[in-house]
């Protein structure tokens, strides 16, 4: 792929409205891709990587839709969406109780559920509370699992790419969220133990492979909160990229305060301090993952 301009990468450095070249009903480009981001760690950077490489494919000019599968909606509130939202169908009662749940069981199209975001080319599928009930849960594992498998190929009709943003968790929604997916990202702290982290999700993803879901794959391992000044943090670095060549992101994540303030005020980092080095680095991110889906 030639190189782009900084302003085709990064629009935001051209001063311009929002702006959304597609409607909810545009097919897309071609068979989307479904991408769940998953670990089984809380507080990794999941939920910051899935906000911010959803919205910085839609500014790169892809198609996006963002799942959020954790009942604490964290995703669904990183754009600025409320779980009640005005959705994309006109559903806009603020004691709506009816959830993208409620319509896999029955067997309903999960389009009216989608909200469409402030964001470029950003649509967002917001979390709900069925999300929590340990039941649903299994029930859609157990006798519902072949509707939610048929809802969200349907969405790829639709999107060029799905994220799914899950809790932090090996079970449950992770699985039917890896399940569905063409492949995994996996944020690795920066950290002691990331080690032991990978090790318990990849004979997870192994699993899938060898069961419901064969083409399975891991679309890359991002090391997040990463400090510079802190030798753990280089370590790490040095260790996953001598275990994982090929597996892992040539971005890395810092810890920066850019991205807690824009996360408190329900805003993608570009759209908040565009100039960050966060922002930089979620744009090498999304250049990685744009250059693999135009391919």
């Amino acid at each position: 792929m030639p190189a782009m301009s900084r302003e085709i990468w990064h629009p935001l450095f051209s001063t311009f409205e929002p702006r959304h070249r597609f409607t909810l009903e545009s097919p897309a480009r071609g068979e989307g891709r479904c991408i769940t981001v998953a670990s089984q760690k809380g507080g990794v950077g999941k939920t910051t990587t899935a906000v911010n490489l959803a919205a910085g494919l839609g500014l790169a000019g892809s198609k996006v839709l963002l799942v959020d599968l954790d009942p604490q909606g964290n995703a669904t509130s990183g754009v600025a969406q409320d779980k009640r939202a005005e959705y994309a169908h006109g559903a806009t009662d603020a004691s709506i109780s009816y959830s993208y749940i409620n319509a896999i069981l029955e067997d309903d199209s999960l389009l009216p559920n989608i909200a469409r975001t402030e964001y470029e080319n950003l649509w967002l599928l917001p979390s709900c509370e069925e999300l929590s009930e340990i039941e649903m849960i299994q029930l859609l594992q157990d006798d519902y699992f072949e509707p939610w498998r048929d809802q969200f190929r349907g969405l790829r009709e639709y999107f060029d790419v799905i994220l799914m943003d899950c809790p932090p968790s090996l079970g449950g929604i992770p699985r039917l969220a890896m399940s569905v997916s063409d492949q995994v990202l996996i944020p690795v702290q920066c950290e002691y133990y990331a080690m032991e982290g990978l090790s318990q999700i990849l004979p997870v993803i192994e699993e899938l492979r060898d069961g419901v879901q064969p083409e399975l794959g891991i679309a890359g391992l991002l090391l997040t909160m990463y400090s510079r000044e802190l030798q753990v943090s280089n370590d790490v670095v040095e260790e996953i990229q001598r275990f994982f060549p090929d597996l892992v992101y040539r971005a890395v994540i810092p810890r920066d305060i850019a991205l807690v303030e824009a996360s408190s005020h329900g805003v993608p980092v570009y759209y908040y301090q565009p100039e960050s080095v966060a922002a930089w680095s979620y744009l090498q991110l999304t250049r990685e993952v744009f250059v693999h889906e135009s391919a």
